[in-house]
């Protein structure tokens, strides 16, 4: 999964683990501790993968073509393929609805999606940057921009520090957050058919 949390690297920095790595790494954790094993979720029933695959590769093209100026702050290119890299990634969640914590996650990326939607970018708050101790701190461009006096739907934004992480994140992350600890225990427990059968037997 992906997250539009902002995270702001600075000088000896490089070494914290943002949001959502530790996240998963939680997920991954508890779901080991309560007997879940990695080399499960191979075996798990995933549909349409590509989706996710697909998704994920359209925000990362975002973060290079931004990073080397060929996306401005909140341009509607940059906006357009944001949201499309939502869609997909939403199409790969809804055929795997069944999974525990999926719509948690799906509701996340659309509580993102929508304040994406309205400002072009994912707004972020000043407040939660200088609460970093990096007040004056560029904002990345592409998928974020400044949060200003016009945004739309400020509390979805990110808006909340996170200064272990060096993160700064939004409701829709501590959503997608939520959801991604069952899913992930799901997967690293699942049985197939037949380890089903043998287990009754």
């Amino acid at each position: 999964m992906t997250w539009h949390h902002l995270r702001i690297p600075d000088a000896g920095d490089g070494s914290r683990v943002p949001f959502v790595l530790t996240v998963i790494a939680v997920a991954l954790l508890i779901s080991y501790l309560r007997g879940g094993r990695l080399r499960r979720i191979a075996r798990a029933p995933l549909e349409r993968t590509w989706l996710l695959f697909a998704g994920v590769a359209v925000q990362v093209g975002v973060d290079l073509a931004a990073g080397r100026g060929l996306l401005a702050d909140a341009s509607f290119l940059g906006w357009l393929l944001l949201l499309g890299s939502q869609l997909l990634i939403v199409g790969f969640l809804l055929a795997n609805w069944r999974l525990p914590g999926i719509p948690l996650v799906t509701l996340g990326l659309l509580l993102n999606a929508v304040v994406i939607a309205a400002n072009g970018a994912m707004p972020v708050s000043p407040e939660a940057i200088a609460a970093l101790g990096i007040e004056g701190a560029e904002v990345p461009p592409g998928k974020h921009t400044l949060m200003t006096e016009d945004t739309v739907l400020p509390w979805l934004a990110d808006i909340w520090p996170l200064p272990l992480l060096r993160s700064i994140i939004s409701i829709g992350d501590v959503v997608i957050a939520a959801g991604i600890i069952p899913l992930a225990h799901a997967l690293m427990t699942y049985e197939t058919p037949e380890e089903r059968r043998a287990s009754r037997t």
